[in-house]
């Protein structure tokens, strides 16, 4: 894996040239002999309204972000792969439009369906390609923040309260089964305790709160935050941007006692693939149902 980094890096020069305040269409970056100038930008900007609400991303944001869907476009074409992707690309441009259309959007310029279709192909090319490289090597990858951003869509949620009776409500949270957003929602108005709630999408990570964003890291699903009696129950819902390309290994296992988790560990499932007691099965992600899709993640979900 480290080897494919290397390569992959030492193929792929980026050049950066300094921004012009002029009009002029102006080189801005280089990728190996291929040039991207302002006009290629400001294609990208629209490229990115057309696709949803980016109104809100930083050209510094967007810079970083063009700058990697072409790099790993360029890596996709030195591969020579058949698979051109067109068809799904033109399948997810036509969702969009409908979708635009559906939501009564409106944009004061017409857009170039061709730079549209290209942009898209960019993107899941590169999402693919994050995709494989995590399929394949899984257990050795330590994932970066800007992997995370890529790969999955984050929501954040907070349930906020003052609690005048700690202990006992601290008790009634820990006898929950099932520690989620409508189970602490459902005590916290059994028990008459004023909250108010906030959600918000987490667009890039490095910018989130460095606990929070610890906890990502950590695949922590929830976690809480106490300042004497005022709390803060804070959770994290996490789930794939995309479902195509995506394979999972399942393993199921049978047995009359409860096994200690680390014994459900999926490295060490491996090594004992061969039990009668251990079923191991490849699936695409987008053929789970949905209760495995919300809960099996991450490495050793359970």
């Amino acid at each position: 894996m480290n080897k494919f980094y290397n390569l992959f890096i030492a193929s792929l020069i980026v050049f950066l040239i300094n921004k012009s305040s002029s009009l002029e269409n102006k080189i801005i970056f280089k990728i190996n002999d291929n040039v991207f100038t302002t006009y290629d930008y400001e294609m990208r900007v629209k490229y990115l309204e057309f696709v949803g609400d980016n109104t809100n991303l930083s050209k510094e944001i967007i810079m970083s972000d063009f700058i990697s869907a072409n790099i790993f476009y360029e890596h996709y074409k030195k591969l020579n792969i058949k698979n051109n992707f067109n068809d799904r690309v033109n399948e997810i441009y036509e969702n969009i439009k409908d979708s635009n259309q559906a939501n009564n959007r409106t944009f004061s310029y017409n857009f170039d369906k061709e730079n549209i279709l290209l942009n898209i192909k960019k993107d899941f090319i590169r999402k693919t390609i994050l995709q494989e490289i995590l399929n394949t090597n899984l257990e050795n990858i330590k994932m970066s923040s800007k992997d995370i951003d890529l790969l999955y869509d984050i929501k954040i949620k907070y349930i906020n309260f003052q609690n005048t009776n700690n202990l006992n409500l601290k008790i009634k949270l820990s006898e929950l089964k099932d520690i989620n957003f409508k189970n602490v929602v459902s005590l916290l108005q059994k028990n008459n305790v004023d909250f108010f709630l906030k959600e918000h999408e987490v667009i890039d990570i490095n910018n989130i709160d460095k606990k929070i964003k610890n906890n990502i890291l950590s695949n922590i699903d929830y976690f809480i935050f106490e300042n004497n009696n005022d709390f803060s129950i804070i959770f994290i819902d996490k789930k794939f941007e995309t479902f195509e390309s995506v394979n999972v290994n399942l393993f199921s296992v049978k047995s009359k006692s409860k096994k200690n988790s680390e014994l459900l560990k999926c490295e060490k499932l491996a090594k004992n693939v061969n039990q009668p007691n251990i079923l191991s099965k490849q699936y695409k992600f987008s053929d789970l149902n949905k209760e495995l899709k919300e809960n099996l993640l991450n490495i050793n979900d359970f």
